[in-house]
């Protein structure tokens, strides 16, 4: 999956940790292109922003996310043990006014910080998304489904 670079808002040091970050969160896929690279940076607080204040997520086989602080603690864990590469694959995207509905495939591949194999993990995704008085999209609700191991 690209990442959009529209008018050179995005450059390679955007999402580190020492650096103020920009985003372009003008279209469902410039925010899913903005989360995958400051995922990939491994910077969880850079996510703040691209979650509305009452987000929550249902994550497969877990208990719920409330809020973004809970999120974002959640990633901040991942992020210390694993490095993190996500993608997602939307089938279909429907905008209706200020709220945006996109279902797919997300890929996430975790390699250990510590050292070890990579594995990689597909699962269904659902999520929500709402435009905010600012003009800029935000997730608002996701729902995750695991795909079954089709490697065996």
């Amino acid at each position: 999956m690209g990442v959009g670079q529209p008018g050179g808002m995005l450059t390679d040091n955007v999402f580190m940790n020492t650096q103020p970050y920009h985003t372009d969160q003008s279209t469902p896929a410039l925010l899913r292109d903005t989360w995958v690279r400051a995922v990939a940076s491994g910077n969880a607080d850079a996510l703040r922003p691209l979650l509305t204040d009452d987000y929550e997520v249902w994550p497969h086989a877990r208990l719920p996310l409330n809020g973004v602080d809970a999120a974002v603690a959640a990633i901040s864990v991942a992020m210390q043990q694993f490095r993190i590469e996500q993608a997602f694959e939307p089938a279909e995207t429907i905008i209706a006014g200020d709220w945006a509905f996109e279902r797919g495939i997300e890929r996430m591949t975790i390699t250990p910080i510590a050292g070890g194999p990579s594995r990689t993990m597909t699962q269904r995704a659902l999520l929500i998304l709402h435009r905010g008085s600012d003009g800029c999209w935000r997730y608002a609700r996701g729902m995750t489904n695991g795909l079954p191991d089709v490697s065996a």
